[in-house]
């Protein structure tokens, strides 16, 4: 699909344009980032298109905005800095390119950023911000330097959903947002095949529908605000080792996602139906109970559709030391409150996609069981398919395990059925 600043784009031939999105959760190591706010800068919105990446460079005057080049500062070169160790980027332009607005005061010496019903308020000098009226303390107060005002783009970013990531490299620093728009939404209801039996199916040929100007060479995660309905939206990454976990998962079910009416079932792997499923996964980038990131899922689509491509990923960034660009976009249906699947596309920035690339959609869906997807309840029927469900054993072991690394080294791949069928009964640690 073309045009309308959609992201999904039909294959052309040859690798994919490759895309991201950016929420750096980690303080960034090489530098804190603070912004210059310009007082007098023209607009530079992308027709307030839904997906927006703008990239700046230090010493460069020109700022690109979804791949288009624009002056920073028009006629004024103005161009990103660093100084005392700290980054310096034109603000104006930047929250105008996102459809916000800024404002200065000069007599209380503050600046307010207003964008998506939210606003902002720093005072120079003053280590205490304020988000909607509600005070936060800043890491660096907003201070004055030649003339400029400089402001902590951390709280920003945070306060305003935006995502950012820093690339040491070439001194870069990029600023992402992205949703499912319209466009989207109807390309994956009328591209995606019905289900068949596969817990997933390669779309567009399996190449990722990333633009060349998404790839982002920076650890970030961003994850999407929810919709009226509560429901999750678009989340991306991209994942290096400095953003995975380094301890167990904490409990999650302080989160109740959009749909959760969960019930057991004796032929679910299990017993029950729906699992909090992490669309970016806990082990990609360690996220716990994030409401953002949490939707309902059946442990088919949980265990047999998406894990199989988050430990793909898992792995080669074990190996590789690499980043992979990741993106999940759930599809609901409607007004439906259980997503009929998500979108899964991966490609690893180093080296072009040869590690890791792939565009599937992952069906949530359980054999044997009938979902009602616009309220989330379920019951008994379908067609049972335990024999195309894959677990792990041992070979003197008494349980079967849905995850490899649960059954230990030693452990081998069987059917579901022909766990059950050899008397092995469910790991209560993977299957809980």
């Amino acid at each position: 699909m073309q045009g309308g600043g959609g992201k999904f784009m039909l294959k052309s031939g040859g690798k994919s344009e490759i895309g991201g999105l950016l929420m750096k959760k980690y303080t960034l190591t090489l530098m804190t980032i603070i912004f210059m706010l310009i007082c007098a800068c023209t607009n530079t919105s992308a027709d307030n298109a839904s997906d927006i990446v703008v990239s700046m460079q230090i010493n460069n005057p020109v700022m690109e905005i979804n791949g288009v080049e624009k002056e920073i500062d028009e006629g004024r070169s103005t161009a990103p800095i660093v100084l005392n160790d700290r980054t310096l980027v034109p603000i104006r332009a930047i929250i105008e390119a996102f459809g916000g607005s800024v404002g200065w005061e000069d007599e209380t010496q503050t600046v307010t950023l207003n964008m998506n019903n939210n606003t902002i308020k720093l005072v120079i000098d003053s280590d205490t911000a304020y988000l909607n009226s509600s005070p936060h303390a800043l890491d660096a107060a907003p201070t004055v330097v030649n003339e400029r005002t400089m402001l902590p783009i951390r709280f920003i970013a945070e306060g305003f959903n935006i995502g950012v990531a820093w690339e040491g490299g070439p001194q870069r620093v990029t600023l992402v947002r992205n949703t499912l728009d319209k466009q989207e939404y109807d390309y994956l209801v009328n591209n995606t095949p019905p289900y068949s039996g596969s817990p997933y199916a390669e779309i567009n040929g399996g190449v990722p529908f990333f633009k060349k100007y998404e790839i982002i060479g920076g650890s970030f995660e961003y994850y999407s605000e929810l919709d009226t309905l509560g429901r999750c939206d678009v989340c991306m990454a991209s994942v290096a080792q400095d953003i995975m976990p380094t301890e167990k998962r904490e409990s999650i079910s302080s989160v109740t996602p959009t749909g959760w009416i969960n019930k057991s079932y004796d032929n679910v792997p299990g017993k029950y139906l729906y699992n909090r499923c992490h669309l970016i996964g806990y082990q990609l980038t360690g996220e716990n109970a994030n409401e953002r990131n949490l939707i309902t899922g059946t442990r088919y689509f949980n265990v047999d559709g998406m894990l199989p491509f988050e430990d793909r990923i898992d792995d080669y960034i074990d190996r590789t030391g690499n980043h992979v660009m990741y993106r999940a976009t759930p599809l609901f249906k409607d007004n439906n409150l259980v997503a009929d699947g998500v979108l899964l596309e991966a490609y690893s920035v180093e080296d072009s996609g040869d590690g890791v690339s792939f565009c599937v959609y992952c069906y949530n869906v359980q054999p044997g069981i009938i979902i009602d997807y616009t309220t989330g309840e379920s019951r008994s029927g379908g067609e049972s398919n335990s024999a195309s469900i894959t677990v792990y054993r041992t070979p003197s072991g008494k349980k079967y395990h849905f995850n490899a690394q649960c059954g230990g080294k030693n452990s081998f791949s069987v059917t579901l059925d022909e766990a059950i069928g050899g008397g092995l009964t469910p790991c209560a640690k993977c299957a809980a």
